[in-house]
């Protein structure tokens, strides 16, 4: 048996040989079996490592086959990115895309069960801040693949949404959207970012009333608002409760109402009618909005941006009426003011000339 070296394949080719035909056949195996696992390797990346929200590293060992998704930002994503149909779990809140309402549940987005979780068999759970550290703990000590997300503006979500797609196996779908999503912010972001703070409106984002709940500063419709151009009268973070008095103070120019089936509308019938209220510049100018799907500005996924088209239209709405030129009235021809003597001779003048005409006629 001789050995041939083939520069092409850069490989040492062994030549058949009749007294060796069982050494041939294993290297031959040996050596394909050998090219398919670095190929696997190669093209799925597994296994990877990476750091999540809550600043776990996480072992990913190889594609995930069996998803569940603990919170509806999260599933939104898996969808988006075509890990869809690998998802075996979701909460009882995940409700888009249509096809989630399919997907068994493993109970509420803070109240997940453990056991419905375990009984799903995952290779990997997509848990989020909502859930809770403990049920994140919970999930993580019985020996199952958790990555948490915890987002708190749009590039934290732009993060996760590559994130996802890089421990599905979904790279580069997940690149695609984030380009799009980014492009958008960018439009948005450059086209009122000179704006003087004079011009820029004064913003109240309602979730509910009686107290009133608004979203306050490290919120996501506050970034949405800050991005569109602008200015969130709540500095609290979070969605403190805000006196009637301390809002009609702040005077803002536009109000957003924002409540879970159809409590937009509710929200802002409220406002309409509340006597105190009505002092404020946005009831005053029809600048009280509802909008019809909070997902689009408080879920933490790819239709974020949708919620920014949509507040930036309330804003651009405002800017423009507000600063559209008035019609200037043409000045008269200024006229040298009077003197009484002057018109006394006027009057002389006349007077003489109605006598001469009525002498010649």
């Amino acid at each position: 048996m001789a050995n041939k070296y083939n520069p092409i394949q850069k490989l040492y080719v062994l030549r058949l040989s009749s007294s060796h035909p069982i050494m041939v056949k294993t290297a031959l195996l040996s050596f394909f079996l050998l090219m398919g696992i670095l190929i696997q390797v190669s093209a799925a990346g597994y296994p990877i490592v990476v750091t999540d929200d809550f600043n776990r590293t996480v072992v990913i060992q190889k594609r995930p086959e069996r998803i569940v998704s603990l919170a509806p930002s999260n599933t939104e994503i898996l969808f988006a990115i075509g890990a869809g149909d690998r998802v075996v779990g979701v909460t009882t809140f995940c409700d888009y895309p249509p096809e989630a309402a399919n997907i068994s549940k493993i109970g509420g987005f803070s109240t997940v069960s453990i056991e419905a979780v375990v009984n799903l068999t995952p290779d990997l759970v997509l848990a989020s801040y909502g859930n809770g550290e403990a049920t994140v703990k919970a999930l993580q000590n019985l020996n199952l693949t958790v990555v948490a997300t915890n987002p708190r503006n749009l590039a934290e979500i732009l993060e996760d949404i590559e994130l996802i797609g890089e421990i599905t196996g979904n790279p580069d779908r997940a690149d695609s959207i984030v380009r799009g999503m980014r492009d958008e912010i960018r439009a948005v972001r450059e086209e009122r970012e000179t704006l003087p703070d004079g011009v820029k409106p004064r913003v109240l984002y309602v979730v509910w009333t009686d107290p009133l709940y608004s979203a306050g500063s490290e919120t996501f419709p506050a970034d949405l608002i800050q991005t569109a151009g602008g200015i969130n009268i709540v500095d609290s973070p979070g969605w403190p409760a805000v006196s009637i008095e301390s809002v009609v103070d702040s005077d803002p120019n536009i109000i957003i109402c924002s409540g879970m089936g159809g409590g937009s509308y509710t929200i802002k019938d409220w406002i309409l009618n509340n006597t105190v209220l009505q002092a404020t510049d946005a009831v005053k100018n029809g600048r009280v909005y509802a909008i019809d799907d909070p997902d689009l500005t408080e879920r933490a996924g790819p239709r974020i941006t949708l919620g920014l088209a949509l507040i930036h239209g309330y804003i651009a709405e405002y800017i423009s009426e507000t600063t559209r030129s008035t019609p200037t009235a043409t000045p008269l021809p200024t006229t040298t003011p009077e003197t009484p003597a002057a018109s006394s001779l006027i009057t002389l003048v006349l007077f003489v000339a109605a006598c001469l005409a009525k002498k010649v006629g």
